[in-house]
Order: structure tokens, then sequence, then C-alpha cells
């Protein structure tokens, strides 16, 4: 009996729905699909959301940071955006020496394909290190205004169906309310191993407050109620939709989460805007893609 279940495995290791090997286009981001975009399961798909990145630390940092831990966002192949208080502390600097790429299951080995119970065969994850930390020149570690960081890759991250960078914001929108929307967090979760994705219903600034008033917010922030409540490690990317006539073409950022909160049986998360913050993403980043 051992030897078949054995048997079985290994036939779901060799002709399960494995993530394409293929590299993908280097100006490609913010990979769409609808049919994806629509399902809300108890993970995300391998081949979406695929600029989530786990930020590593050196042994015994993560203790020091909510949750034990952070993510950031690909958006480009050297370039990754998380928060600053993922980095910067009341005590210094952390320890932070690299990202990992590609992770569908944050239990599951670097470097290892790995197919899973839900019968996904992922390829193996990258891990990267650190060449450099840009911390926001205004950021205030007490109140978290300003709360960002652009993390510089020694090498290029290898694109691949399940490592791919998000979009930028198009000009077009940088004017637009981020107020009364719905958009989609993904992440890996601070209570289960698979990474997964919500939808987030944006709120006013003054009605987070009154919910949740030890909540961060300022006018930098956008923030709103997960559809599902489930906590995210804190860096986890907010993206929107970019339409091309009576299509969607790509994902593109909106923000990255720098609090949560319970309110009752339910999740508000506040995000740091990124499109206030261009200027200083440009200064310190190279080849990022913006889609007209």
């Amino acid at each position: 009996m051992l030897g078949r279940i054995a048997f079985l495995l290994l036939l779901v290791g060799l002709f399960g729905p494995e993530v394409q090997s293929a590299k993908v286009d280097d100006n490609q981001c913010g990979a769409f699909n609808e049919d994806q975009m629509l399902k809300q399961g108890p993970f995300a798909i391998p081949t979406e959301q695929q600029w989530v990145a786990r930020i590593v630390y050196g042994k015994g940092f993560e203790g020091k940071i909510r949750d034990n831990g952070c993510l950031g966002v690909l958006v480009s192949k050297r370039t990754v955006l998380a928060p600053a208080h993922c980095f910067v502390q009341y005590n210094g600097v952390a320890e932070a020496f690299s990202v990992h790429l590609g992770v569908h299951n944050k239990s599951a080995p670097v470097g290892v394909r790995v197919c899973e119970t839900d019968g996904y065969c992922v390829r193996p994850s990258q891990e990267i290190k650190l060449a450099e930390i840009a911390i926001h020149p205004d950021y205030d570690s007490r109140t978290l205004k300003n709360c960002l960081a652009v993390l510089t890759l020694q090498r290029d991250a290898k694109l691949y169906p399940n490592v791919m960078p998000i979009c930028m914001p198009p000009p077009s929108l940088v004017n637009e309310t981020l107020v009364a929307q719905t958009f989609i967090v993904a992440g890996l979760r601070v209570f289960e191993d698979l990474r997964l994705k919500t939808w987030v219903n944006t709120l006013s600034r003054g009605f987070c407050q009154s919910k949740v008033n030890t909540l961060v917010t300022s006018s930098n922030t956008v923030c709103g109620y997960h559809k599902n409540p489930v906590a995210y490690y804190l860096g986890a990317p907010l993206v929107g939709m970019q339409k091309n006539g009576h299509t969607t073409q790509n994902y593109y950022l909106v923000g990255i989460m720098i609090d949560w909160r319970w309110e009752k049986s339910r999740i508000m998360s506040s995000f740091l805007a990124i499109r206030n913050y261009m200027d200083f993403i440009q200064q310190n980043s190279i080849d990022l893609i913006v889609r007209s």
C-alpha cells in the first residue's frame, strides 16, 4: 500500500499542473488573467501576484519586527519596494541581507522545486542578496510617515511565470482618487503557509480612524477592509487593474501595507500610496516599467 501511495505521489510530481518553466519577456509586468483574478480560494495560484517578495533577515532579527517578518514588492529585475520600518527600528538598522522571489509556500525550502498538496508543482524560489537599502529621507520611525525603502538587489531576478515585476502607476491615474475603489492585496500570511490574495474596499481616512484609531494613517496612505479576515505580513502589495479601452491589460502597484488592525471580526489595513513617491523611487531604481 505504501508503495502505491509513493507511486501516486511521483505521478503527481511528474504530471501535475506545473508552473511553466519558460522565461518571460523582460518588458513584461503586472500579468493579468481574468479567470485567476476572479478566483477567491484558500491560496493564490503560483502564477499570479508574482511580484510578492519575502525579506530575509539575520538570525534572530525577525523577533524585533511585528509578526516576525516583512514582505516587499518586485518593481524591476533589480528593485524591490518595502516599508522602511522593516529595516529602521528605534535601535538602528535591521540585518536584512536578501529577498526570496517566487515563494508560494513560505515553509518550502528555497531553490527546490516543490509539489504542493493542492496539485501545483512550483519552480524553485530565488534568493538574491541585497546590495543597498535606500530609506526615504523624511521617514519618521515614530509616526511611520513616509515609510518607504527601496532595495537594490545584487543581481537581476530571473523572470519566469512565477516571478515578475509589477507595473508602476500610470501617469493618467496619478490624480485619481484612491477612495471608494476595489483593489487586491496579496502576500504571505502570518498564520498560514501558502500565498493568498483578497479584495480590499478602500475607505476615507476619517472613516478608518473612526473605526480603528490606532491604525497608522496619513495624507499619503489609503485604508480599507479586507474581504477575507486574514493577516498578511507588512509590505504586502496592494494592486489595481489598468484598463485599455474595454479590456483589462495589467495590474499596477497602488501601495504597500504599513499597518493592519482587527476591527471586531474584520481586518482593516493601511497602505502607503506609491504614486506620491515616484521621484524617490525613480532616483533609486533601475528599469521601472510603466504601461501607457
